[in-house]
């Protein structure tokens, strides 16, 4: 580990999904990010699910009141409440 808590050696990938919110948030620090770009660069897997988390963000979007306005009303408060949490740090 270094300073700042952080191992050294590679990011797994548990670890990268784990921070994929604050990463695309730009809540991470430069030690953060460079290991983050480093495991991306080497794992395919991680970078295609990057692409969908940004895709979904993308497309989350682009709804509309009309879009969403015949979703259960239980699920649409489930989703909101779950949308507006906190997130673990």
């Amino acid at each position: 580990m270094n300073d700042s808590g952080w191992r050294t050696d590679d990011l797994r990938c548990i670890e990268l999904v784990s921070l994929v919110t604050e990463y695309l948030d730009g809540e991470v620090d430069q030690e953060q990010r460079r290991r983050i770009d480093n495991h991306l660069d080497g794992c395919r897997g991680c970078r295609a699910a990057l692409h969908q988390f940004r895709t979904v963000i993308r497309l989350a979007g682009r709804l509309t009141a009309a879009d969403v306005a015949e979703v259960d009303p239980l699920i649409r408060d489930r989703l909101t409440a779950t949308l507006r949490a906190p997130r673990r740090r």
